[in-house]
């Protein structure tokens, strides 16, 4: 894979409203939160954000639940995932 095509758009391959443009940059921009990381160019700011919010949950109690746990990584894309999204066993 070349590297410059990471910075382009999945969505119009997908057709998933952007949804994983959205994870994709939350997740490289994720790990940036501690000092030793630094967010990639292509993932600073509000980049290949959702024009709306997308919870991991149809429950409206779940939905409560990640709007107060998501990591701001996530939130400011308009993702709402569990706090443990990342973390592997």
């Amino acid at each position: 894979m070349n590297p410059s095509d990471i910075l382009k758009p999945l969505e119009p391959q997908l057709r998933d409203d952007g949804r994983a443009d959205a994870f994709l940059v939350s997740t490289a921009a994720y790990p940036a939160q501690k000092p030793q990381f630094t967010t990639p160019a292509w993932a600073s700011g509000n980049s290949r954000a959702l024009a709306k919010p997308w919870f991991a949950a149809k429950s409206h109690n779940l939905r409560m639940i990640l709007l107060q746990e998501s990591p701001a990584a996530f939130r400011v894309r308009n993702l709402f995932v569990s706090a443990n999204a990342l973390s592997r066993a």
